[in-house]
């Protein structure tokens, strides 16, 4: 019989949990709050102002009258000052985003300390530096899943400190009620000389709730879905559709306007009816386009910790190319569901494009039912749940 928990998820506080939802760790959210819910458990999803109620089934949403608006997103390219790398400790006191931040996290720990009677455990999605420093204040075990790529040495200094590795651990540094997970090995990886990582758990997709494509848009599209952002490899997914004479579709929030103004709305200038960008879609028309893809591009710049965009667009029957780095070479089984091809090769990505008939979109569709099921994830997390209420 399946113990019943009560569980408390708090999610970035950077947008809303609402459609086109601004990235897959909130989608990923959604998804987990409402398949808990359905097993059974009590779920409650702490959110920033404007979530949308109606996407969350049973589960119950609470909100801080926090408006993610005037939070500024992390960002990962030249347009971004300081970069998130260049902190040592926690973000300057005179930086007014940072404050923000700060008391926007300050807030949603201290309501969710305030109904702690009414939780088992606290799970967290944040990946902002304050969502890990005030996470201490909680009487209530606390999971963080580690959504993003080693990078800012402020959160990786925090993560030390509250889940020391396993050699480095004491009494003394060891908090108290703190767990760790990763979405990949790849990250786990990453993670291991920082901190103590508790498990690992794959992000899961509800496989049925996709179309799928058993063939490909006559226009032979191929697809980029994700934010507009440098390290995403959105010029580079411009580049290998350019060179491979293909017509490109960009879906997607632009998180980094400057970097769109001044290096991609030229381009899809250029281009004309070559290139064309739709806007930030829901995600059932995203899955449209993807059974429609004659092959999803992921040549992100960055290590991906996971690949939320490539399970999705497999799900839908479209194989992925992609740069053979982090999370993706956990997803993509190369030559079966995709190729893999070094990171900056437009040429090889080009040539794969040229063999694509060789993939079986069905194949596709039933490595996602195999291995990145909802309910694969769903019975991971539940596991994981029953050590934390178990101390």
């Amino acid at each position: 019989m399946r113990r019943q928990l009560r569980i408390a998820l708090l999610a970035p506080l950077i947008a809303p949990i609402t459609q086109p939802f601004i990235g897959g760790a909130q989608a990923m959210l959604r998804d987990l709050a409402v398949g808990l819910a359905v097993r059974g458990h009590a779920v409650t999803l702490y959110a920033a102002d404007r979530s949308d109620p109606a996407l969350l089934g049973e589960a119950q949403l609470v909100t801080f009258g926090i408006d993610s608006a005037q939070l500024q997103p992390a960002r990962f390219s030249e347009h971004a000052a300081p970069t998130p790398s260049a902190r040592e400790e926690a973000p300057a006191t005179d930086d007014e985003e940072a404050q923000r931040m700060n008391q926007a996290f300050s807030r949603a720990y201290d309501v969710i300390a305030s109904q702690a009677d009414q939780h088992d455990l606290l799970h967290a999605h944040a990946y902002d530096w304050a969502a890990f420093a005030y996470a201490s204040r909680q009487p209530l075990p606390v999971l963080h899943t580690l959504h993003l790529p080693v990078g800012d040495r402020s959160i990786r200094n925090e993560l030390t400190r509250l889940a020391p590795p396993q050699e480095a651990a004491t009494s003394k540094t060891k908090a108290k009620n703190v767990w760790l997970a990763t979405v990949s090995q790849a990250s786990a990886a990453a993670y291991a000389p920082f901190c103590r990582i508790d498990a690992v758990v794959y992000n899961g997709i509800a496989v049925e709730r996709i179309p799928f494509g058993a063939q490909p848009d006559p226009t032979g599209y191929l697809l980029y879905a994700g934010r507009i952002t440098p390290e995403k490899g959105v010029e580079d997914a411009l580049g290998i559709a350019t060179r491979a004479e293909r017509p490109l579709l960009l879906a997607g929030g632009v998180y980094d306007q400057a970097y769109f103004a001044e290096r991609i709305a030229p381009r899809l200038d250029q281009a004309g009816e070559r290139a064309r960008y739709l806007g930030h879609v829901s995600r059932e028309r995203l899955w449209q386009l993807m059974a429609g893809a004659t092959a999803t591009l992921c040549p992100s710049h960055w290590i991906e910790p996971f690949g939320l965009v490539a399970c999705e667009a497999l799900a839908a029957g479209s194989p992925v190319i992609a740069y053979a780095q982090g999370g993706l070479r956990e997803v993509i089984e190369d030559g079966v569901t995709g190729t893999l091809v070094a990171p900056g090769d437009l040429d090889s990505a080009v040539e794969a494009i040229a063999r694509i008939g060789e993939i079986s979109r069905a194949a596709c569709r039933d490595s996602m039912v195999e291995r990145f099921s909802l309910a694969r994830m769903l019975d991971d997390y539940e596991a994981l749940y029953a050590r934390m209420a178990d101390g």
